[in-house]
C-alpha cells in the first residue's frame, strides 16, 4: 500500500511539473509577444523623435524675421550636404536610445540602432516654388479665411476684367503725330498760311513730358528713392539651383496664390511704405519686375501702372461725350477747318490719348502720395484740362477717399506673375537679407529643407524566450520609415 500510495503521488507530480512548464512557456511567450509589439512601437516613437530631433534645428533668422520654418541643408557651409544631416540623425537616436537605458529598474525595451538613411528630402524651392508656396499659405489660413480672399481675389478681377483700348493710347498719338506732320510739310510745300484761330497742341505737351524722367515727375518731394542695389546675376531664377528627390504633390490654387501674395507683402516693402532694413526698401516692385536696384523697380512699376490708368482713362473718354467734342474742337483747329473730316478724326483720338495720359500722371502722383484713385473714373473725378496738360507736372494731388491705393495695384500686377517668379523672387530677398547676417553669409535658399523621408534600423535582444533554454529566434530587427514636413 504504502509503494503504491508512493507512486500516486509521484504521477501527480510528474504531471504538475508538465502543467507549470506549459504554462510558464505560455506566459513567457505571450510575455516576448507583447515585448515585441512594444519595441516595433518604440522604434517607430525613435524615429519621429530623430526626425523631430534634427528639424528643431532651424534657420533662427528666416524664423525670426520671415517666421517661416527651414532647415539649413548646408549647415552652415556653402554645399548641400545630406551626409551631415544623416549623422546628426544618427547621433540624436543613439542620444536618445542611451537616455532610455539610463532609467532605474529593469530595461525590456532596449534597442540598438543599425542604420540612418534620409532616403528623399525636399527643398524650399522644388516645384516651382509651390513647396514655398504651400508653407506661406498654410501660415496665413488663420488669418485670411476663404471669403476674405475671395474679396481680394475680386479687387483683382475688377481691373483685370476691364475691356483694353483696341490700340495702346500711344500708337494714337504716334498716329495723330504723323499726320499733322504730314499735313505741315503739304501747306510748307504749297506755302499756304495758316488762318483761323492757333492752340498748343496737347500731344507735343505730352511728347515733351515723356522726354523727363518719370520718376521725378510722379514721386512726391518728401519721398527720397532709395539707392539700393543688388547684383541679380546669382538670383534663383538665373541659377543653376539644388533639387530635392522628394516629388511631393502639390495642390495650390487660387486661393493658395493670394495667401501667399499677403504674406509676403507683410515682410517686404514698397515705395510708399518701405523696408529701410532690407536689401531692397521696395521688395514688392522687385516681385513684381525682378531688376537689380529699387529705383529701376519702381521706375518699370510706375510705367506698369501709368499704362494701365492710361487706357482705363482713354476708355472713360469715349464715354464723355462732352469731352470728346471739346476734344473735336481742339483737332478741327489744330489740324485746320479745311482739311478731311477722317484727319480730324485721328487728330481726336490722338488729343484723347494725350489727354488721358496726363490724366494718368495725376493718378500715379495721387497713388503714391497715398491716395486713392478708382478703376474707372467719371466726369466729377476728372483732374486735368485739354487745354493746359502741362499743368500736371507743378499741380498738386488731392486725397480721393474712393477707389484703389498703390498697395492694391500692386496685387494686380503681381497676381499676373507665375507661382515661380513670386516664390522665387520672395526667396532672393530672404536669402540677400539672411547672407548680410553674420554667420550666415553662405546660406542658400536652395539649400534648406523643408521635409524628408527617413528610413531607420534597429535590432534588440530577445529577452523571455531564452529564459529555459538557448534562443533559437536570435535578434529582432525593425525598419522604420519616416515622414516629416514643415507645417504639415
Amino acid at each position: 500500500m504504502i509503494i503504491f500510495k508512493d507512486k500516486r503521488e509521484g504521477s501527480i507530480t510528474v504531471w504538475l511539473c508538465l502543467v507549470l512548464t506549459v504554462m510558464a512557456a505560455l506566459i513567457l511567450g505571450l510575455l516576448e509577444a507583447a515585448r515585441y509589439e512594444g519595441l516595433k512601437s518604440d522604434a517607430k516613437e525613435w524615429s519621429n523623435l530623430t526626425a523631430e530631433s534634427l528639424f528643431a534645428g532651424y534657420q533662427p533668422f528666416l524664423l525670426e524675421e520671415y517666421h517661416m520654418f527651414f532647415l539649413d541643408g548646408s549647415f552652415g557651409r556653402k554645399k548641400l550636404d545630406i551626409k551631415t544631416a544623416e549623422d546628426k540623425l544618427t547621433l540624436f537616436l543613439n542620444d536618445n536610445l542611451i537616455l532610455s537605458g539610463t532609467s532605474k529598474g529593469i530595461q525590456m525595451y532596449h534597442m540598438d540602432s543599425k542604420n540612418v538613411e534620409i532616403t528623399e528630402y525636399c527643398l524650399a524651392t522644388d516645384a516651382n516654388g509651390k513647396i514655398f508656396e504651400k508653407q506661406a499659405a498654410n501660415s496665413m489660413k488663420q488669418e485670411i479665411g476663404v471669403r476674405a480672399a475671395e474679396k481680394l481675389m475680386n479687387q483683382i478681377k475688377s481691373v483685370t476684367s476691364k475691356n483694353e483700348p483696341e490700340k495702346s493710347p500711344d500708337i494714337y498719338m504716334e498716329d495723330a503725330k504723323s499726320t499733322l506732320d504730314t499735313l505741315t510739310e503739304q501747306k510748307d510745300q504749297e506755302d499756304v498760311t495758316p488762318t483761323g484761330p492757333v492752340m498748343e497742341n496737347p500731344i507735343d505737351t505730352v511728347r515733351e513730358i515723356k522726354k523727363r524722367g518719370i520718376l521725378g515727375i510722379v514721386v512726391p518731394s518728401w519721398i527720397t528713392i532709395s539707392e539700393k542695389e543688388v547684383s541679380v546675376d546669382n538670383c534663383l531664377m538665373k541659377r543653376d539651383i539644388s533639387k530635392g528627390t522628394y516629388h511631393q504633390r502639390v495642390n495650390c490654387g487660387w486661393y493658395e496664390k493670394i495667401l501667399m501674395q499677403e504674406f509676403v507683402k507683410t515682410y517686404v516693402g514698397n515705395v510708399v511704405n518701405p523696408k529701410e532694413d532690407g536689401a531692397f526698401s521696395y521688395g514688392m516692385e522687385y516681385l513684381i519686375c525682378g531688376k537689380g536696384s529699387d529705383k529701376k523697380n519702381l521706375e518699370k512699376t510706375v510705367n506698369k501702372l501709368l499704362l494701365l490708368r492710361e487706357g482705363m482713362n482713354y476708355l472713360y473718354l469715349q464715354t464723355d461725350e462732352e469731352k470728346k467734342t471739346e476734344a473735336l474742337a481742339a483737332a478741327t483747329i489744330i489740324a485746320g477747318v479745311s482739311v478731311n473730316p477722317a484727319v480730324i478724326a485721328v487728330v481726336k483720338q490722338g488729343l484723347l490719348a494725350a489727354w488721358a495720359y496726363a490724366e494718368s500722371i495725376y493718378d500715379v502722383k495721387s497713388l503714391l502720395s497715398g491716395g486713392k484713385i478708382p478703376i474707372m473714373k467719371n466726369s466729377v473725378g476728372w483732374k486735368t484740362q485739354l487745354s493746359n496738360l502741362g499743368a500736371v507736372l507743378s499741380g498738386e494731388t488731392a486725397q480721393e477717399s474712393n477707389g484703389l491705393k498703390y498697395e492694391d495695384y500692386l496685387n494686380v500686377f503681381l497676381y499676373g506673375k507665375t507661382v515661380k517668379q513670386i516664390a522665387y523672387r520672395s526667396m532672393d530677398l530672404m536669402e540677400w537679407d539672411m547672407q548680410n547676417i553674420k554667420g550666415f553669409s553662405d546660406c542658400r535658399m536652395d539649400h534648406m529643407i523643408t521635409g524628408i523621408k527617413l528610413k531607420t534600423e534597429f535590432s534588440a535582444e530577445t529577452l523571455f524566450l531564452g529564459m529555459f533554454h538557448n534562443d533559437t529566434i536570435g535578434k529582432y530587427q525593425f525598419k522604420e520609415q519616416t515622414e516629416y514636413m514643415y507645417g504639415e
